[in-house]
């Protein structure tokens, strides 16, 4: 995978996947790439040009765009000059700040940068910790391996909170605006329970791999941690505390707005538009007047040659006027055949939060594709096997190419954000819902016997289709080599079952 883009391809639910992108700012003014991403879909599915038109996948697309969480470990929240936790206290350390609404705006967004941040590096942390589980020798201890880290986990932690929850005594004051108060209070709220899911986490990774001499210590450190934070939340009035006996839908419904309400800081405000209205209508009135030429010259013909008011010149208008309106749809559909070629379907507009600033564009588009003018690469790193001809009847698959086309304004990105952490790429989230691909599919579960020591006994077979999704990533403003991956979605009648990576070979 080329380092300016990544990607990252995970279950949503049992008819959605969703898709990943990250986009890094590279140094040139703009940053510009594209991703043609082709899905190969079984015959037997009835997906085609004529079942499943361009309105159709694009209303099963659903996309967002955010910003990149910035990055720091655990250890440099506290001192780091780029820590949230920097920025607000140099920020309520000057005179009359709570007056200035400027800076109340920066305060309120530090904080969701804090909780955003936060949750961003413990997950970091943990993949830490399973890389060090998965890196280890038979030989070596992975209690040693992982101990320095949930130490670390608890150590750092206690002195963000700390930190953080030293503040609420600037906060809690009659002179600060009621929404910053209450911005503290839903960020301190929403940290609470990230750490106390995160100490869950550690616990049940203490259970699984850590020796029994030193389970008992960790544990009771963890367990401390935990009712350290669910103390802090009931103590201060915070409503998310889960209840045995209760159903607890204010704890759901409240802790996945806290989620929201921290993350709301990275998305970004995007406008979808038709692309390239203005040359597809001028080319098609071109179309029109070509026609018109057309019927004009028949009729001043058939007027000069047999005067005014005569049969064959009004057999000559009314046959002119026939091939008038074919001319002009022959001549639309020909350019709007040629606009496919360099026109996208639809231009979304990336801006700030607010709307006031314009980061970047990214244009769609989406088109069935004949298997001959598939590049050769795609091909191969589709890979597909006799196994898979049989299964469409000898036949082609049927395949969408969807292609995404996003150009940054890198420089527009730094003045931008340069009062907050610093901000080094995109993500572009996509969502795919599949349901359309499940209507013709056979019951996914089928009866078959086999015989065993000569009784026949019967079996429950799972029926599956698979559907490759092989993507081609290029960064053109930085020339950097095109690179290629593949997944194999599998289905059935009921859903999806798993998502595959497979290895790719160009």
């Amino acid at each position: 995978m080329i380092e300016s883009i990544e990607q990252a391809v995970k279950l949503h639910d049992k008819y959605q996947f969703e898709t990943k992108l990250d986009y890094e700012l590279l140094p040139d003014k703009k940053t510009h790439y594209r991703i043609n991403t082709f899905i190969f879909i079984p015959s037997s599915l009835d997906i085609n040009a004529n079942s499943y038109s361009k309105t159709d996948f694009y209303r099963d697309v659903q996309n967002y765009i955010r910003l990149k969480t910035p990055v720091l470990i655990l250890r440099e929240f506290t001192t780091h000059s780029s820590s949230p936790l920097v920025t607000i206290k140099k920020i309520v350390s000057a005179e009359n700040w709570a007056t200035n609404t400027d800076d109340c705006d920066r305060i309120i967004t530090s904080f969701k940068f804090l909780a955003a941040m936060l949750k961003s590096s413990i997950r970091e942390h943990f993949n830490l910790i399973e890389r060090r589980i998965e890196e280890a020798t038979p030989e070596s201890s992975i209690n040693l391996l992982i101990q320095n880290l949930i130490e670390e986990f608890l150590t750092e932690s206690q002195k963000i909170v700390e930190k953080f929850r030293s503040f609420y005594a600037v906060f809690n004051l009659p002179n600060v605006n009621s929404f910053v108060f209450s911005a503290y209070q839903f960020t301190d709220e929403s940290i609470s329970l990230l750490l106390e899911d995160s100490a869950l986490e550690m616990l049940q990774i203490i259970s699984e791999y850590s020796k029994k001499s030193k389970r008992a210590g960790f544990n009771q450190k963890l367990s401390k941690f935990i009712e350290m934070e669910i103390n802090h939340r009931r103590s201060h009035g915070y409503r998310s505390i889960l209840k045995p006996d209760d159903k607890n839908e204010e704890f759901i419904y409240r802790s996945s707005t806290l989620k929201k309400y921290a993350a709301s800081v990275l998305f970004l405000s995007i406008a979808v538009q038709r692309d390239g209205t203005g040359l597809e209508q001028f080319l098609f009135a071109l179309a029109a007047g070509v026609s018109m030429i057309f019927a004009t010259v028949v009729g001043f013909y058939f007027q000069q040659v047999y005067g005014n008011f005569t049969f064959p010149l009004f057999v000559a208008l009314v046959v002119g006027y026939m091939f008038k309106d074919r001319i002009k749809e022959l001549t639309r559909l020909y350019l709007a055949r040629y606009l496919q070629n360099f026109l996208f379907d639809r231009r979304i507009i990336i801006r700030t939060r607010d709307g006031k600033h314009k980061l970047g564009i990214l244009r769609e588009k989406v088109s069935f594709v004949r298997e001959k003018d598939i590049p050769g690469k795609i091909l191969r790193a589709r890979n597909r096997d006799l196994i898979a001809d049989l299964e469409n009847g000898g036949q082609s698959e049927q395949v969408i190419r969807y292609t995404k086309d996003i150009t940054l304004f890198t420089d527009t990105f730094k003045s931008v954000f340069a009062d907050v952490p610093e901000i080094t790429g995109i993500n572009d989230i996509m969502r795919y819902d599949i349901r359309a691909y499940l209507k013709k599919m056979d019951e996914p579960v089928q009866q078959k016997t086999y015989l065993e020591d000569g009784v026949p006994k019967t079996t429950l077979c799972h029926k599956v289709y698979h559907v490759s999704f092989v993507s081609k990533y290029t960064a053109i403003s930085s020339h950097r080599q095109k690179t290629y991956r593949r997944n194999r979605l599998v289905l059935d009648q009921q859903g999806i079952k798993r998502i595959e990576q497979v290895p790719v070979k160009v």
